[in-house]
């Protein structure tokens, strides 16, 4: 009897433990059921939506909306050279409902996205065929589907020279170039050597002077060509000219505008910045007495052209100066005076609607000063005696050594004091006895 107790006691516990186990086992399933069979489950961000907890058909809706929004206010743009494409989004599929199935049996939250084959076709049709040649279709469309699939806000725009497969160097241009004519006399070779092929990568700055050595001996003249041509064509190309500086005096090779000037000793430098994508080569070439610079590479979407505004002459001021060796109602021209000049320099991107002049530089190269020796007797009654007033207000070192030797307030000179051209041709004054 009490043995008939206990294996009924032990039936009633395995019965007992047996119906505990099935109910867990059957809520965790039910549960499981209701989290991932019917809802999403928690913290469920897809495209920046926040799905969390919502049922397939709340979360389809949700990407849904997102979706069309986001294609209403986006296309996409493709730019090949001065070529410019633009397409609709309805070219990309988003497939939202295998999206929101993925989302409720894995960990993936990803929206899957295709692109509409035709799409590619248009695309490539409307390159050059050098560049529908190397253009990688798989890279950009990878690239495509990866932004579309973030639903960014910034528009969809790409350069096709991005996606170039490998170096192609057949596709490279000139995006900017000038010419400069050679001073006779100066030898371009060593410049060249040093220059040509110098290589200017993206987002870097390229330096005249870092390429020269302190120690060396070099055509300062050849220096001055190479850089005035570097400058120019960086300009024309669309770099950013971060230092540059000009001569005193415009010399006859360069174009006024274009002209640059270098001096290692004063650490005087050209600084050229490349702000485009791709990396560009320094060529460097001479031929029938004319040097030629271009910043060669794929070609930009940008057509820059310069222009120069409120270009002026600016007229010399006649000094006098009062000798007892020049005979009454004649007098010595000392030295021809010369015209000065000023320009403004403004850049324009042709490709932009705006059609915005960027404003690059104001070169200012001074004029030089008419100097005439007068008999005394001629002091008041000459109109020679008198400096001319149509020189330029602004002020610079050699119109202040000129102004030094001006008549006084009486229209007299020092007689102590001569005019004489030193080594470099420039018109010195001197005391009366001494020579330069």
């Amino acid at each position: 009897m009490k043995q008939s107790l206990n294996l009924k006691l032990l039936s009633l516990v395995v019965a007992v433990g047996m119906s505990m186990f099935l109910f867990t086992i059957g809520s965790s399933a039910a549960i499981q059921y209701v989290t991932t069979g019917k809802h999403l489950p928690e913290n469920t961000v897809i495209a920046s939506v926040n799905i969390s907890e919502k049922s397939r058909e709340e979360a389809v809706q949700l990407l849904s909306e997102k979706v069309q929004n986001w294609k209403d206010n986006h296309s996409i743009v493709v730019k090949a050279g001065e070529k410019e494409l633009t397409a609709d989004t309805e070219v990309i599929q988003f497939d939202v409902v295998s999206t929101v199935e993925q989302a409720m049996n894995t960990t993936i939250r990803d929206i899957q996205v295709t692109i509409d084959e035709s799409y590619m076709k248009d695309l490539k049709s409307y390159m050059d065929d050098s560049l529908a040649a190397e253009f990688s279709e798989e890279q950009f469309i990878e690239t495509l589907k990866r932004d579309a699939a973030q639903m960014v806000d910034s528009p969809l725009t790409y350069v096709a020279y991005d996606f170039v497969k490998g170096n192609a160097a057949s596709l490279f241009e000139s995006i900017g170039g000038q010419k400069v004519v050679i001073p006779k006399e100066t030898s371009m070779e060593r410049a060249i050597q040093l220059f040509d092929g110098e290589e200017l990568e993206d987002g870097t700055v390229f330096s005249f002077n870092r390429l020269l050595n302190r120690d060396g001996v070099y055509d300062e003249v050849s220096l001055d060509v190479l850089a005035s041509g570097i400058y120019g064509a960086s300009v024309k190309a669309g770099m950013i000219i971060q230092e540059r500086h000009i001569s005193h005096r415009l010399p006859d090779y360069a174009e006024i505008g274009m002209e640059a000037n270098v001096d290692l000793e004063q650490d005087q430098d050209l600084k050229v910045y490349n702000p485009f994508s791709g990396d560009y080569l320094l060529s460097v070439s001479v031929e029938g007495g004319t040097l030629e610079v271009q910043w060669v590479g794929y070609p930009t979407t940008s057509d820059f052209h310069v222009q120069f505004l409120d270009r002026e002459k600016i007229s010399p001021k006649t000094i006098i100066q009062y000798s007892s060796l020049v005979n009454n109602g004649t007098f010595n021209l000392l030295q021809e005076g010369e015209d000065g000049e000023v320009v403004s320099v403004y850049r324009i991107d042709r490709s932009l609607s705006d059609g915005e002049g960027e404003f690059i530089s104001e070169d200012y190269y001074p004029p030089v000063a008419r100097v005439e020796e007068h008999p005394p007797g001629s002091e008041g009654s000459s109109e020679e005696n008198i400096e001319s007033e149509t020189g330029d207000n602004r002020s610079n070192s050699e119109d202040e050594e000129y102004s030094a030797e001006e008549a006084d307030g009486e229209g007299n000179s020092s007689d102590s004091k001569s005019l004489e051209k030193n080594e470099d041709g420039i018109w010195e004054v001197v005391p009366d006895g001494e020579s330069k």
